[in-house]
């Protein structure tokens, strides 16, 4: 039951309170739109329906990346690190030997990989 401010009576798992919203949902570059989805008012964690969550995997199903996702070590050659992308994603991506990319770092644990050719 929600109540008249559109809080849910449970939790966020941080301990903020959820409300019902809108949120923009992209997944591997899919774009679904605005979906409705239960939003944390103190940590931003946002939670999908069930159904939504379903759509977004048979989607991502149908375009074969699921379970595209990977763990890899990093090895050196070198002084330089090397990042090895394995088969799959790479022909997600269209790279291929010789490819250019540019590295971005986003964050101290997140680094973005823009294919460029």
């Amino acid at each position: 039951m929600i109540n008249m401010n559109g809080e849910i009576p449970y939790k966020c798992s941080c301990g903020g309170e959820l409300k019902n919203s809108k949120v923009e949902v992209e997944f591997f570059g899919i774009n679904f739109g605005l979906k409705d989805a239960e939003v944390c008012t103190l940590c931003g964690s946002e939670y999908l329906e069930q159904d939504t969550m379903k759509e977004i995997e048979a989607e991502v199903k149908k375009k074969n990346i699921f379970g595209l996702e990977r763990k890899i070590s990093v090895t050196k050659s070198g002084n330089s690190l090397v990042i090895r992308i394995p088969p799959e994603i790479a022909k997600f991506l269209g790279i291929h030997y010789k490819s250019i990319v540019q590295l971005f770092p986003v964050d101290k644990d997140l680094l973005e990989v823009k294919v460029v050719s």
